[in-house]
């Protein structure tokens, strides 16, 4: 039998770096659960695998980390996911899918395209493998594969199949780093108090990583990764008020809410066509989710096919649940969100 000493070493290290012990719990019914997640409530990537993990019903240990460090009286305050202990552990899955490291911003998230980040959430502890698994996409698959019981998310049929991680790839591609972060020139409806914080936002990281390369000199690898990310962080804070930048991610994304629609209306997917409830449906879910926060839900408001889907997906339990009411709860207040803040009945918030 492999010894995961080690690795339960590891990730208790990187668990010591939230200071707030409420936010470690346990998900389900295990009391030893076989994995262990580092996440963030208001992570769009973090909310795809905990809706995949709500959908397996898998049991977790949960850790929610602070992902926005802050200015207190000594200086910055790093963002717990920035910690050594974490990165460590995120080093491990960062060799395994031998990836270079993300070295330049365009406002997606997906490692696929960009690179490996080695800073973010989520993460996925495997104790009974033994792995170590990073990436949202990578994650999901990786939890669909555990088992086909209560539900399969990503079908046998090869042409489904096939059309499912279409969709899922599409997503990954959503410019959703430039619509959270960025300004936009002409209508930035996002809500006042999180466009005060962006301001600031990358000038905090930036001052956290210089001081965490500081005090880990010693230690190559945590040097290295940090610089990848302040690489990234840079790159998009001289972005983050560039009109022409802007414009493009919005322009990008009605084009793929466009391609939704005809492919929605083409009945090639989605749960409203009698099909199984995919992943391809939960990663959608998230995206329109959190477009809905940011006040973008009216670039779908002509596309009959799109807002029909939205509408479905927000009552899907897993999503009211770990994208709606999380996005509620640790977000400044969207008016945006009222309609749809309500959960079924029997879903805890």
């Amino acid at each position: 039998m492999t010894n995961h000493a080690p690795l339960m070493k590891m990730a208790a290290a990187a668990r010591a770096a939230i200071l707030d012990p409420s936010r470690i719990t346990l998900v389900g019914e295990q009391a030893n659960p076989r994995f262990e997640l580092f996440h963030a409530a208001s992570s769009l990537c973090s909310q795809k695998v905990r809706t995949v993990l709500f959908e397996k019903r898998l049991s977790y240990r949960s850790n929610d980390m602070l992902i926005l460090g802050s200015m207190g009286r000594d200086g910055v305050i790093p963002a717990e996911h920035y910690s050594p202990a974490y990165i460590r552990l995120r080093l491990i899955a960062a060799r395994e899918s031998g990836r270079e490291y993300v070295n330049g911003y365009s406002g997606r998230t997906s490692v696929e395209t960009e690179g490996f980040d080695p800073c973010v959430v989520p993460l996925l502890v495997d104790y009974e493998t033994g792995r170590v698994v990073a990436d949202s996409r990578q994650i999901c698959g990786y939890l669909d594969a555990v088992s086909r019981q209560p539900i399969q998310l990503v079908p046998d049929d090869p042409d489904m199949r096939s059309e499912v991680m279409r969709q899922v790839g599409i997503v990954d591609r959503v410019p959703n780093g430039a619509l959270l972060y960025g300004f936009h020139p002409d209508a930035d409806l996002r809500p006042g108090p999180l466009k005060v914080s962006m301001e600031t936002v990358y000038d905090i990281k930036i001052m956290a990583l210089e001081q965490l390369i500081a005090a880990n000199a010693g230690e190559p690898e945590l040097v290295a990764a940090y610089r990848a990310k302040i690489v990234k962080e840079s790159a998009g804070r001289k972005l983050r008020h560039d009109p022409a930048f802007q414009r493009a991610a919005r322009d990008r994304l009605r084009e793929l809410l466009q391609d939704l629609e005809r492919d929605l209306a083409a009945k090639s997917f989605s749960c409203l066509n009698g099909n199984a409830f995919s992943l391809a449906d939960a990663f959608w879910g998230v995206n329109l989710v959190r477009l809905n926060y940011l006040g973008l839900s009216s670039m779908w408001s002509a596309l009959a096919h799109v807002q029909r889907y939205f509408e479905a997906l927000a009552r899907r339990p897993s999503l009211c649940r770990e994208v709606i009411q999380a996005s509620v709860n640790s977000m400044p207040p969207s008016t945006y969100m009222n309609a749809i803040s309500e959960c079924p009945a029997g879903v805890a918030a």
